[in-house]
């Protein structure tokens, strides 16, 4: 019955899981959180990892079985070309030397059943306690990899959005530059201005339309990127819902470097796999314990000189039952050198655990100063981002009214970029620093 539900369960969750990938003309609006929503349904590595899990609890079901009685049927129809000879020895029959004797029969017919049921194999209950364990790890590899997904498919969001807000500045730089040049060309008609400046204002368009087919195609790149880490098909289109500066209204500024190494995935994983040391460890000291078990055997043969399968004289019943041990004595050390092997798994695994201790404390540690000092240089290149704007609306007014030259209002315009650019990147590195924060304590 579970397995019935579960392939029922997999025959509706196919046609959703490939959605997002078979429409050539679907449009998708993503926010952040439907972007991951759609990349952990998709990504081939997190079913695969759903299958080990499966595969995983079928062996600890084959372990089980192997407690359940064992029945197999035989049968085997001998045609004697010529019948054995034995030989009598002196005496048997009157003789002073060896007799030859021939007995059976050509035709013999033997069909049987067997039965075994174990009574005690060491192997049976350290394996289930194995495949128990391994399953645990392969969840826990499972919850890991959503994590790590979770982190790739955030950055490549917010990587689209930061070349998307650098397109959109790009674009009204360009549409400044281009109306300073057709000021600069009236100017010059008039007599005013020189041919050598209007030369610089057509300089200055050429190298914002530049800046501006770069970013389009950073743009463009960052979109396929965010595609690939989704595992969309790359005709499936999306639009953005979420912004920069949206994202930005639940980040935390206080970042703490309270430290729980049992949080992170790593040091699960690597407590799981010490815990399938130390059974394999437990298990391999089991063999030497004997396997007991049950057997039984029901037969009926058929014997004659001639071909009767189906003469009822010739079929002879017998049966057994019986008790088998196998014991074990000497193995030439392969048991105990087995052991040792997990044994000093076991403690690599705990040197492990200590190390990644460390490791995660001043992780932790650099991850909450990133943190903090992020946050702190994006207030700061917010507050100077809007100064630049007012600067930059100023000077544009002076300009008009011809109270300041181009060169001052170029300066307040490269001013103004190298805020805008600040402001963005700022933004981009906060929410990567707090991505990296979520991770090291175990909340992403």
């Amino acid at each position: 019955m579970k397995k019935t539900s579960l392939y029922f369960f997999l025959f509706l969750l196919l046609p959703s899981a490939s959605l997002y990938a078979q429409s050539d003309t679907s449009t998708l609006e993503l926010s952040l959180d439907k972007a991951i929503e759609i990349g952990l349904q998709q990504r081939y590595e997190l079913l695969n990892q759903e299958l080990s899990i499966q595969i995983t609890q079928n062996s600890r079901e084959k372990t089980q079985s192997a407690n359940l009685p064992q029945v197999k049927a035989s049968i085997d129809f001998r045609y004697n070309l010529a019948l054995q000879t034995n030989l009598l020895p002196p005496g048997f029959t009157g003789s002073t030397d060896y007799t030859p004797v021939k007995f059976g029969t050509p035709y013999n017919t033997l069909t049987a059943v067997n039965v075994t049921q174990n009574l005690y194999n060491p192997n049976v209950s350290g394996d289930k306690d194995i495949n128990t364990t391994q399953t645990e790890y392969e969840s826990l590899a499972l919850e890991k990899m959503k994590t790590d997904i979770r982190l790739s498919i955030a950055t490549a969001y917010y990587a689209v959005l930061l070349n998307k807000e650098q397109v959109m500045l790009n674009k009204e730089n360009l549409v400044n530059v281009q109306e300073i040049l057709k000021k600069g060309k009236a100017e010059h008609a008039d007599g005013v201005l020189l041919k050598s400046d209007l030369d610089r204002y057509e300089l200055d368009v050429r190298n914002a339309q530049s800046l501006l087919t770069t970013s389009e195609r950073n743009y463009d790149n960052s979109i396929v990127y965010l595609k690939n880490q989704m595992a969309l098909d790359y005709d499936v289109k999306i639009i953005l819902t979420d912004n920069l500066e949206s994202l930005t209204k639940d980040i935390n500024p206080n970042a703490t470097d309270n430290f729980t190494a049992e949080q992170r995935h790593e040091y699960k994983l690597e407590e799981s796999q010490m815990r399938i040391n130390n059974k394999q460890y437990h298990k391999a000291g089991k063999n030497y314990l004997p396997t007991v078990y049950l057997y039984g055997n029901v037969s009926i043969q058929n014997q004659s000189a001639s071909f009767a399968l189906f003469n009822g004289n010739y079929w002879y019943p017998f049966s057994y039952v019986g008790v088998h041990a196998d014991i074990p004595i000497f193995d030439g050390m392969d048991k105990s050198r087995t052991r040792t092997d997990y044994k000093l798994k076991a403690l690599q695994n705990q040197n492990n655990l200590q190390r990644y201790r460390k490791e995660f404390y001043y992780e932790t540690i650099n991850a909450s100063k990133e943190m903090n000092n992020t946050y702190s240089q994006y207030m700061n290149s917010k507050d100077n981002y809007e100064l630049a704007r007012q600067v930059m609306a100023t000077d544009q007014v002076r300009y008009k009214e011809g109270t300041i030259t181009y060169a001052a209002l170029k300066n307040t315009e490269y001013s103004l970029q190298n805020a805008q650019n600040n402001y963005l990147n700022s933004i981009y590195n906060v929410l990567i620093a707090q991505l990296n924060y979520q991770k090291v304590t175990g909340q992403l």
